[in-house]
C-alpha cells in the first residue's frame, strides 16, 4: 500500500471509534462539543503550519479567492457532518449514523461519476440499486427515511468532492476551514458562558482536557483523509471507508446497547449485499488490470 491508502486506512479507523469518545464526553451538549472541535483544531493546525514549514502553502490558499470560496463551502459541509454525528450519538442514534457511512461509498461512487467522469458499470449500478432498496426498507417499516444516515453520507461525500478540487495542502487547508468557522464557534461559547451553561472550565481538569483533545482527534484523521483524497482514485477511497461504519456498528450495538430490530437487519443486510457486489466488482477489475499489465 502506498502513502495514500495508508493515510485513508488510518483516517477511517480513527473515525470508527470517534462515537465512543463523543459518548464519553456526553457531559456537555453537541453544540459545545462542535465549538471546541473547531477552536482546538484551528490552534493545533496553526501550530502545525509553522512547525512543518507550510506558511508558503497557507499564503497560496489565502491569496486565492476561488480557493477560499471552495474552502468556505467545504468548512460548512464538514461542520454540518460533525454536528449531525455528535447529535446522533448524543440522542442514542449511533446505529443510524453508522448506516450513513455504509451508504457513503455508493454516494461517492455516484459523485465520482458526476464530477470526475469515473464510469459506473452495470454491476456498480446494481449495487447502488440494492443499497437504495435497503434505505427504502426503513421508510416502509419505520415510516420515515433515515435522514441522519442520508445527511451524513451526502455532506461528507460533497466535502470529499470539494477537497479533491482544491489544490490545498492538507494541514493548511484544514486550518483555513477551521479558521472561517472560528468566529461562530467562539461567539457561541461566549454566549454559552454568559448564560451559565458552558461545561468547559466548570467540571474539572479531566473534563477540560478531554474537550481540548477534540482538536487532535479532529485534525489527525481529516489531514489523513485530505491526503488520501488527493492521492487515490475517488471510488477506491469510498471502498476503503467500509472500516469506519463497521467499527461504528459494533460500537453502537455492543457497547452502547442500541436496539437492532428486524427492519434494521433487513436494511443492513441489503446494504451489505450491495457493498459486497461493489467490492467484488472492484476486485475483479483490479485483477483484470493486473493481468493485462
Amino acid at each position: 500500500m502506498g502513502a495514500g491508502p495508508l493515510a485513508g486506512l488510518g483516517a477511517f479507523t480513527i473515525w470508527g471509534f470517534l462515537g465512543l469518545y463523543f459518548k464519553i464526553i456526553g457531559f456537555t451538549g453537541p453544540f459545545e462539543i462542535l465549538a471546541h472541535r473547531i477552536l482546538w483544531s484551528v490552534i493545533l493546525t496553526l501550530l502545525l503550519v509553522f512547525a512543518l514549514g507550510r506558511r508558503a502553502k497557507l499564503w497560496e490558499l489565502l491569496s486565492s479567492a476561488r480557493t477560499m470560496g471552495l474552502l468556505f463551502l467545504s468548512s460548512l459541509l464538514i461542520a454540518g457532518n460533525w454536528l449531525i454525528y455528535i447529535w446522533a450519538v448524543h440522542i442514542g442514534h449511533a446505529l443510524e449514523a453508522s448506516l450513513g457511512y455504509y451508504i457513503m461509498p455508493l454516494i461517492m461512487l455516484i459523485l465520482g461519476r458526476v464530477f470526475f467522469g469515473e464510469r459506473l458499470n452495470r454491476v456498480q449500478i446494481i449495487s447502488v440499486i440494492i443499497c437504495c432498496a435497503g434505505v427504502l426498507n426503513l421508510l416502509i417499516f419505520v415510516g420515515s427515511l433515515p435522514w441522519i444516515a442520508l445527511s451524513l453520507a451526502l455532506l461528507f461525500g460533497f466535502y470529499g468532492v470539494i477537497r479533491k478540487f482544491v489544490p490545498a495542502d492538507p494541514i493548511a487547508g484544514l486550518f483555513v476551514e477551521c479558521l472561517v468557522l472560528t468566529p461562530f464557534a467562539f461567539g457561541y461559547l461566549i454566549w454559552l458562558n454568559a448564560s451559565g451553561d458552558m461545561m468547559f472550565g466548570h467540571l474539572g481538569i479531566g473534563s477540560d482536557v478531554m474537550l481540548i483533545l477534540l482538536g487532535a482527534i479532529t485534525t489527525v484523521p481529516l489531514i489523513l483523509f485530505a491526503f488520501a483524497a488527493r492521492n487515490m482514485k475517488f471510488s477506491a477511497l469510498g471502498l476503503m471507508q467500509y472500516l469506519n461504519p463497521t467499527i461504528q456498528f459494533f460500537v453502537a450495538v455492543l457497547l452502547f446497547g442500541e436496539t437492532f430490530t428486524t427492519a434494521h437487519m433487513i436494511t443492513y443486510g441489503l446494504v451489505w449485499i450491495g457493498l459486497g457486489v461493489f467490492t467484488w466488482d472492484n476486485l475483479n477489475t483490479a485483477r483484470r488490470m493486473r493481468a493485462k499489465s
